[in-house]
């Protein structure tokens, strides 16, 4: 549909009814939305790295928590997708358990090994900190100050290259679609009155 087409479109529909092209509106964005952030968090989920072994995939719904949808209403015709991008400490990946090894290998190599579901964390321990949690925490190398630092999983790069990737996309693919789709819906729903 063409931009003169879509303005004649717009201006039928509002002699029939003023409030059917913004009911459509938000409609559509609020759907192009919604599956912006679960396709989103399902490519983040499937190709985020944690763990010393260096194991792909996090949990959906762990990577799901970190993303918040204040819907669009007629009155402000806009959605906000808000992303915590902070790096996901490493206890909220499942339940933790020490284990002494001694296989050979460069990750199983003696000492002890920190389990957090199927990640694997050389040299880490849990600790209770002066708040009150738990946490994974790890002696870290060439810090004088605070030598000791909390096991995290980066996920600032591919949180922002997928909600980047998915907001071109939904923006060129899904919102024509889901707008037709509205306004077929809102006339339907006129014309069944």
């Amino acid at each position: 549909m063409g931009l003169k087409g879509l303005e004649q479109v717009i201006a039928n529909l509002n002699s029939l009814d003023r409030n059917m092209v913004p009911n459509a509106s938000v409609w559509a964005i609020n759907r192009v939305a919604a599956s912006a952030i679960s396709r989103a968090v399902r490519v983040v989920a499937r190709e985020a790295v944690a763990g010393d072994n260096r194991v792909k995939g996090l949990p959906v719904r762990i990577v799901r928590q970190r993303v918040r949808l204040s819907k669009a209403s007629t009155s402000g015709k806009k959605c906000r997708i808000r992303v915590n991008r902070g790096n996901l400490p490493a206890k909220k990946l499942g339940a933790v358990q020490v284990r002494l090894t001694r296989k050979k290998g460069r990750l199983l190599k003696k000492g002890s090994v920190l389990k957090v579901g199927k990640y694997l964390f050389r040299d880490a321990f849990l600790q209770q900190l002066a708040n009150g949690r738990w946490q994974i925490m790890r002696r870290i190398n060439g810090k004088s100050r605070y030598p000791i630092d909390v096991v995290k999983v980066p996920l600032v790069e591919p949180l922002t290259a997928a909600f980047e990737q998915e907001k071109k996309r939904m923006l060129d693919e899904d919102m024509p679609k889901q707008l037709t789709a509205a306004l077929r819906q809102q006339l339907r729903l006129y014309f069944k009155r």
